[in-house]
């Protein structure tokens, strides 16, 4: 059975992020929380919209990657995020990590949960 679309599961940006090295992934993984995605920009972003984000390693290919998921109520809400990000987020990461990112942003037509 398919569910119906919900508010949570809207809007969604998933950011590939590679390292160069296993150190350096496992630096951000360290990291991460208490350098850039601290609990104040995590509160402020939901407060603008932000439904979950989730962060995985992949562990099918031969590199270092993680994925970052972002899920937002709407469209609205993720250009509200995305102006947070860009202010409070990124000077952050771009000081403290050296990665490539590719971003993929979509809306969610099919959403199966059980």
């Amino acid at each position: 059975m398919v569910k119906p679309i919900t508010k949570e599961t809207l809007f969604m940006n998933c950011m590939e992020l590679d390292f160069a090295t296993k150190v350096e992934l496992e630096h951000w993984v360290a990291t991460f929380e208490e350098r850039v995605w601290t609990d104040d920009v995590m509160k402020e972003l939901s407060k603008a919209g932000l439904v979950r984000r989730t962060v995985a390693q992949v562990w099918n290919k031969d590199n270092h990657r993680l994925t970052s998921t972002f899920e937002y109520e709407n469209e609205d809400a993720y250009r509200s995020c995305q102006k947070i990000i860009e202010e409070k987020v990124m000077p952050k990461a771009l000081a403290n990590y050296t990665i490539k990112s590719r971003n993929n942003r979509g809306v969610i037509f099919y959403d199966y949960r059980s």
